[in-house]
């Protein structure tokens, strides 16, 4: 049971976008919206400023609890281009919601990161992954767009260390890597998670399928690395029988789907892989997890990914890429096995001793599941709500407990 905190008014800034639908309930992504609601259920009356787009996304299938008059609109930041046009109107809307809470929990990399330099709120800094290397490892830019695109990545980086040295800051980083690019001093390395502990019921069978599945679940990017996934399934497939799932789609316009479909149509061994699309989170994905025998994440740049969480706690053993915040979640050998990223045949390898080596794919299992309680929203959510409780207590506002359960 996690404590509540009353005693601070806590402010939440997004920088994943949500939309209302045809009943103006707020709609966003599962992945931010489970935490959303549950810091509010942690520090109850938090409110809530946020970008909304004109309609809901294909992905948007949360509906947040925050009621109207806790919420506090940003325009639609939805690309980051775009956003840009929105500069002076949405510094002003996040300045006037900062003086309007005690501490701030805010949700980076920002669409435009400048307008949070300079709030003079206590603030948490909670940082998802390193938009730089996103840019650099994908496909969808070329030529001058990838040279302004990795620019503004930049950009983006050195205003978070900015706001990182700025008085009154703590961080937590999805991982290590971020934390050492943005010379973090006060904070944690976190682990993220968007599944409940009630929802962790794994896998009762552990022997290996026939044919042995893997399984891929996440957004189709580039950065996701899937060419590498399919090469390295031909490479096994090619020694045996073995089947592959893709679960996932696209939330942005990419070239990562189209190129994935074509792989698999010119596959000679297309029927061995079935490509889902998008799943609700929820008891039909958890199942997938169940019934497959390797999770593979071939990513090229991550946060900590809350699909490899997610596999683990449902039984099933994970392979993923050296890469970004994934080390910080996958002890090599221990609750997984790590390669480096691009690399199919190492890949391939790895997926490969798992399948093969029955004591090495049950002492996967176990740790994995061991590990667990530590990997819940419960637990990741607790951690962020601890790093606020300091900023609440150093830096408490004359007159806050009392004005917080005032309403």
């Amino acid at each position: 049971m996690i404590e509540q905190s009353s005693d601070f008014r806590l402010g939440i800034i997004s920088c994943l976008p949500a939309a209302r639908d045809g009943r103006g309930q707020l709609l966003c992504n599962h992945s931010i919206g489970r935490l959303l609601d549950m810091l509010r259920e942690i520090v109850p009356g938090a409110k809530l400023c946020i970008p909304v787009l004109p309609e809901p996304q294909s992905n948007m299938a949360h509906a947040l609890s925050f009621p109207p008059q806790d919420v506090v609109d940003l325009p639609p930041l939805k690309s980051v281009i775009r956003s840009q046009a929105h500069y002076f109107r949405t510094r002003s809307i996040v300045r006037r919601f900062a003086r309007s809470v005690d501490v701030l929990f805010i949700r980076v990399p920002f669409q435009i990161p400048t307008a949070l330099v300079g709030l003079r709120t206590p603030k948490l800094l909670h940082v998802a992954g390193n938009p730089y290397n996103v840019i650099a490892a994908s496909s969808d830019y070329r030529g001058l767009m990838k040279k302004l695109a990795l620019g503004f990545a930049s950009h983006s980086n050195a205003t978070l260390r900015r706001m990182v040295a700025e008085p009154m800051t703590r961080t937590a980083t999805n991982g290590r890597e971020m934390w050492d690019v943005l010379r973090c001093r006060e904070g944690r390395v976190v682990v993220s998670s968007c599944i409940y502990e009630r929802e962790m019921k794994p896998r009762e069978n552990l022997a290996l399928g026939n044919p042995p599945k893997l399984l891929f679940v996440g957004y189709l990017r580039p950065e996701k690395g899937v060419h590498n996934l399919l090469d390295a399934f031909e490479q096994l497939r090619k020694k045996g029988p073995l089947k592959l799932t893709l679960v996932g789609g696209t939330d942005k316009t990419t070239n990562a789907e189209a190129y994935a479909n074509e792989r698999i149509r010119n596959s000679p061994y297309r029927d061995d892989i079935q490509l889902t699309g998008m799943l609700d989170f929820g008891e039909p994905l958890f199942e997938l997890y169940r019934g497959h025998d390797v999770f593979v994440l071939p990513s090229l740049s991550e946060g900590t990914p809350r699909t490899i969480v997610e596999a683990r706690a449902f039984g099933c053993p994970v392979v993923a890429t050296r890469t970004g915040g994934i080390p910080s979640s996958v002890e090599h050998g221990k609750n997984g096995l790590l390669v480096e990223p691009n690399d199919s045949t190492g890949l391939a390898a790895a997926i490969d001793r798992i399948l093969t080596d029955q004591a090495l794919r049950v002492r996967l299992i176990d740790e994995g599941l061991r590990g667990s309680a530590e990997q819940t929203l419960e637990y990741f959510a607790g951690q962020l709500v601890d790093e606020l409780r300091i900023l609440a207590q150093q830096y408490q506002r004359p007159g806050a407990h009392e004005r917080a359960h005032a309403g």
